[in-house]
């Protein structure tokens, strides 16, 4: 019976509420910029070492940008499918986030079009 209400308490499911939230928030902190990362930052993700990092560094200085994680598996040696899942899993990816706003829908460009 108390354990019933200890589940069933308002509590517990804000403390809940609580918990994944930062969770959420953890995650999402932790994520890294592929074309703004140093080579101390890439070697903080799990499955990039210094050789790795710099081979990734060095193709970014050579051909400019990554424009995708397909695009960083072709181009560095060494980085295919299965790394590149693992990669991102653990919070490397191409271009900030962007916030979703659901409030705002897209506003028309009423300057250029026809009349």
């Amino acid at each position: 019976m108390r354990l019933a209400r200890f589940f069933f308490s308002p509590l517990f499911w804000a403390r809940c509420s609580v918990c994944i939230f930062l969770a959420l928030v953890a995650v999402d902190a932790s994520a890294l910029d592929l074309n703004q990362a140093t080579q101390a930052e890439l070697q903080e993700i799990k499955g990039i070492g210094p050789k790795t990092a710099a081979r990734i560094l060095e193709e970014r200085q050579r051909g400019g940008p990554f424009e995708s994680m397909q695009d960083l598996s072709d181009r560095v040696k060494g980085i295919g499918a299965k790394r590149i899942t693992q990669l991102q899993a653990s919070g490397l990816q191409v271009g900030e986030a962007l916030p979703v706003t659901a409030s705002k829908s897209p506003e028309k460009n009423t300057k250029n079009s026809p009349k």
